[in-house]
């Protein structure tokens, strides 16, 4: 059966384009150009899709949207329009637009990006009623029972509220397409988390490439693509981490890998990808530390992960967790257990650096002692030694931050002269070409 899209565009001549373009691509459309009687046609009838102009008599498009979106929030919408200011992509995507075209219109780009929308939303739905099948029904396969939601995470295996919200939703978004973002404050377990993704499927199908600002360029993605491929999987999803801190270069990359397009279009297998950062898309976007690009992708699916203050629950199950995995690394015959002194301690820290500061607390704490307790003690040495650590290098990840702007900043002053502004840092050209590339 075709599926239905509902255009709304004041612009006679503009309006019959996209009439066309969607008729011609087998789909059933219906053109208005009045976002008020829009509003009433989408209220009293069924669409797959809407796809609207901004600027509008009457009423801007993202009004439109808000009012669509409280009547039917699951119907996704497309944005077509002229020029928008970057306020108002965002507030767009905020409002749930999946998907924002300037004109003139790259058609092949809508048409895609109407397919995927539409496969997201039908995939949502059914993930809805699979949730609420397995959560009646039992545990998912491969997973820990959990007696709340009939699974578990490793990353959050406690009953906190903020961690059962969050295992929820991964567990609902578990089948995207194509992008997902995870949002989680310092020092989060993105690695434990994506390998519990992992976990809700064949991990023999499944492949995951993890990849940094120093790990990320076209030749190690294809690289490991044709592992994949060679090896039997059957799906790759790329997991990109600390995107924010990337270069301009690799974050267009970050752009062509989540679309499938340029060196990344004749990769066999299908292609999804996770991007990881610490710090809220908004305002990620204000500070142009990623550009509007991968705003929009980002937005499509995310989660956003809880600190550890805020899982008391899952704290001294995590931490036993962590001695266990030690004690396997080190082959100790035993493992240790936490004195309840010891778990008391772990439960009233702030962790400012989350898992990370955690993982690294205990790290030191087994290489300090041999036996079969955890004391008290030991932890709160283990924990003053570890917090220095953790501020320097909270402070690198901060000066790295700004370093690309620093530099681009010199530049311009210094008319694009890569020479002298080596010499003002410095330095040899090939470090300031590196850092700008």
């Amino acid at each position: 059966m075709a599926h239905s899209v509902l255009i709304l565009d004041d612009d006679a001549d503009f309006n019959s384009l996209l009439t066309d373009i969607f008729k011609q691509a087998d789909y059933v459309v219906r053109s208005l150009h009045d976002p008020f009687e829009a509003i009433e046609v989408f209220t009293n009838s069924d669409y797959d899709l809407v796809v609207t102009d901004h600027k509008m008599p009457g009423m801007v498009g993202s009004e439109f949207v808000a009012q669509i979106k409280q009547i039917k929030p699951q119907i996704p919408v497309i944005m077509v329009s002229g020029f928008l200011e970057n306020d108002t992509v965002r507030e767009l995507i905020n409002n749930g637009v999946g998907g924002v075209f300037l004109k003139p219109l790259n058609i092949f780009s809508l048409l895609e990006r109407t397919t995927e929308l539409i496969d997201e939303a039908k995939r949502l739905k059914q993930n809805h009623e699979l949730e609420d099948k397995h959560l009646s029904d039992g545990p998912a396969p491969g997973a820990e029972q959990d007696v709340n939601l009939g699974f578990s995470l490793r990353s959050f295996p406690g009953q906190s509220p903020q961690s059962v919200s969050f295992v929820k939703r991964l567990y609902r978004l578990r089948n995207f397409r194509s992008t997902l973002s995870l949002i989680g404050p310092p020092g989060t377990a993105f690695g434990l988390i994506c390998d519990d993704i992992r976990s809700f499927y064949d991990r023999e199908k499944e492949y995951f490439v993890y990849l940094s600002s120093s790990s990320f360029d076209t030749s190690k993605v294809l690289a490991q693509c044709e592992i994949a491929k060679q090896s039997g999987f059957e799906r790759i999803t790329c997991v990109l981490l600390d995107i924010e801190f990337m270069s301009d270069a690799q974050k267009c990359l970050a752009v062509s890998l989540a679309k499938c397009v340029d060196a990344f279009e004749l990769i066999d297998q299908p292609l999804r990808t996770i991007f990881c950062v610490s710090n809220d898309l908004d305002t990620l976007f204000d500070e142009a530390r990623i550009n509007e690009d991968l705003y929009i992708l980002m937005r499509t699916a995310e989660v956003k992960v809880p600190a550890l203050r805020d899982c008391v629950a899952n704290i001294s199950i995590l931490a036993q967790q962590i001695v266990r995995d030690i004690a396997t690394q080190k082959k100790l015959t035993t493992v240790p257990r936490l004195a309840p002194a010891a778990e008391d301690f772990l439960a009233e820290q702030a962790w400012n650096h989350n898992y990370e500061q955690l993982h690294a607390t205990l790290r030191y704490a087994m290489h300090q002692f041999s036996g079969d307790v955890i004391s008290l003690d030991v932890l709160v040495t283990a924990l003053q030694a570890n917090m220095k650590v953790c501020s320097r290098d909270q402070l690198e990840l901060m000066l790295a931050g700004v370093r690309l702007e620093y530099v681009q900043a010199i530049s311009i002053l210094s008319g694009d002269d890569s020479s002298a502004v080596a010499a003002f840092f410095g330095t040899d050209t090939t470090v300031i070409e590196a850092i700008v590339q």
